[in-house]
């Protein structure tokens, strides 16, 4: 199975339920025979065609319209799996994996759907020949078209990457913001605003929020919805967060790390610490601006990326995902409004989107530089 390509496996994932949706209608035609029933005059397609492994039992003439219905959904040709001239043989690895898909699919579909197609190759390919698999962020670019077989390969190729290290990226960043200098000079924030969440067709109430962020690594948000008080704290140990009155919990692992990648103040300090493994990409281009992005990891979250204004050296866009059961949990924040606190540049605004087409935007009114005690970000006792 290690010979099995990528492409491969995307290529073939939606082809055995493709099968599934023919071979569910032949079933439940009049007269059409059931595997291993007597044929009663329909030929099966292992009378018909050769070398026949997983579709034993389908009607022959179902055959041809299921391989149209696997071209069209991926937005491939018969040739992606089969040798032409040939179709018995079995010198493609797309073939050679589309039967383990098939039985997986079948399987699926029998076991979990009680027999019913439920599954089909459209439902993750809807034309593409690779799936799409990480949901957007709200308000990302709308899915690509499906193009077919040779969408990648139509598109340009990337810019190379620049020849600049990522010390050089983090400390035109720094330079951006006002230098190590004005960092040292105001190691400590506290900013009060609002935040308000938008999702398509509904706007709901700004909340106050007040955020105390300290150097090197501290920081505490406080969000008032009513009467209630939501509390979201990180340190060097981790963090903790309280809803209410409820009792205060621990971070998860991987909350924590979004939690210190969400505190844009601190972030210039503690981004090129806690980002591992990290490397400079091909650049892309953002409302028009050439941006550097740079990628890694922090201790728990797989993917990290920053975006950085190539002109301006000042950070316009971090991306991180989040691990789950079924596939990466995007977050992307944006920068925006910077403005002066103590010779430092802050940012007044930024807009954090997820999925589910969620979209929070914070907007300061005040950012000061402040004394802020250790004692504020410590965890409470339990509920009061």
């Amino acid at each position: 199975m290690s010979r099995i390509t990528k492409k491969a496996v995307c290529g073939v994932a939606g082809i055995a339920a493709s099968l599934t949706l023919t071979i569910s209608g032949a079933r439940a035609q009049s007269g059409a025979a059931q595997p291993g029933a007597p044929s009663g005059g329909v030929k099966m397609a292992e009378e018909v065609y050769k070398n026949i492994q997983v579709l034993k039992g389908v009607p022959a003439e179902q055959i041809p319209p299921t391989m149209q219905l696997i071209a069209a959904s991926l937005g491939t040709q018969c040739s992606h799996c089969h040798v032409q001239g040939a179709n018995e043989k079995d010198d493609k690895t797309p073939k050679e994996f589309a039967r383990i898909m098939m039985k997986m699919v079948l399987d699926l579909n029998k076991n979990t759907f009680g027999d019913r197609m439920a599954i089909t190759c459209f439902t993750c390919h809807q034309g593409r020949n690779k799936p799409i698999a990480i949901a957007n962020v709200i308000g990302a670019e709308l899915l690509p078209r499906a193009l077919g077989e040779d969408y990648l390969a139509t598109l340009p190729p990337p810019p190379p990457v620049p020849s600049i290290s990522t010390a050089q990226v983090f400390d035109k960043y720094i330079a951006a913001l006002g230098g190590q200098s004005a960092l040292q000079k105001v190691p400590s924030l506290t900013a009060t605003g609002t935040v308000t969440q938008r999702r398509p067709g509904r706007d709901f109430p700004s909340n106050q929020i007040e955020i105390f962020s300290k150097a090197p690594g501290m920081g505490l948000t406080v969000t008032r919805a009513g009467q209630n008080e939501n509390l979201l704290a990180y340190g060097a140990n981790g963090g903790w967060t309280r809803a209410g009155n409820t009792a205060p919990r621990d971070l998860r692992k991987a909350e924590a790390d979004g939690t210190k990648l969400d505190d844009p103040f601190n972030l210039p300090v503690q981004l090129k610490q806690v980002m591992l493994d990290a490397k400079v990409d091909h650049p892309e281009v953002i409302a028009g601006r050439e941006v550097y992005v740079m990628t890694g990891r922090t201790q728990n979250l797989p993917l990290v990326k920053a975006y950085f204004d190539k002109e301006s050296g000042m950070l316009v866009r971090l991306v991180y995902h989040t691990d789950t059961p079924f596939g990466p949990y995007p977050t992307q924040i944006e920068y925006r409004d910077f403005r002066d606190v103590g010779g430092r540049k802050v940012p007044y605004q930024w807009v954090s989107s997820q999925v589910r087409n969620r979209e929070f935007t914070y907007a300061m009114q005040a950012v000061r530089a402040a004394e802020v005690d250790d004692t504020r970000f410590s965890r409470p006792g339990g509920t009061r």
